[in-house]
């Protein structure tokens, strides 16, 4: 069987849309923030919408009505700040719009499974493989649970050297201005 392709991928449009996803795949996305940007429609028109960006490699969504009710309902909260962090399912469903019928993006009204967590890595957008004894899957659970996202063993490595590289330089720092009261000590004395 080929893999057939969508004309609308072939305009790379800037924001994730139904033609993105595999016929009956849902994906599973990480919202790493939401926020309004100007949005140019297929006819130029400029209006400003609300855009959800994802800590996966994956194009931004615009957030309609219909999609962010689902997503407060979702988590219990009206205030996109509550959102971040926080993997949501989505979907294609054939919607009737602007007098047409059409395919469009569908936030699932449930959380997904913890086994569902997306196993392409949030930094680098490979598809994250099995490390040590752990299977693709539990290698994102287990990134996504230590670091909040889910993260190849590559990227994984990256970030707990830059974490320790913090943590060394915020002990850094203490020693450094424990030395300096120090020295302003003997300074004082003299």
């Amino acid at each position: 069987m080929s893999t057939k392709t969508h004309w609308k991928k072939l305009q790379n449009p800037k924001y994730l849309g139904a033609y993105a996803l595999e016929e009956g795949r849902d994906i599973i996305l990480t919202i790493r923030r939401i926020k309004q940007d100007e949005v140019i429609g297929p006819e130029g028109k400029k209006e400003i919408c609300s855009v959800c960006y994802f800590m996966e490699n994956v194009k931004p969504m615009i957030l309609n009505t219909t999609n962010s009710k689902a997503i407060a309902k979702l988590f219990g909260s009206n205030y996109v700040e509550d959102w971040i962090g926080k993997p949501i399912q989505i979907g294609v469903e054939t919607v009737r719009a602007y007098g047409d019928i059409v395919d469009a993006l569908r936030v699932r009204p449930f959380h997904p499974q913890v086994g569902e967590i997306p196993t392409v890595c949030a930094d680098c957008g490979a598809s994250i493989e099995a490390a040590g004894k752990l299977t693709p899957v539990e290698t994102a659970a287990y990134t996504h649970k230590k670091y909040g996202r889910p993260l190849c063993a590559r990227c994984a490595t990256a970030e707990a050297e830059k974490r320790k590289e913090a943590e060394l330089g915020d002990s850094a720092s203490t020693s450094a201005s424990s030395l300096d009261a120090a020295l302003a000590g003997e300074t004082a004395a003299e």
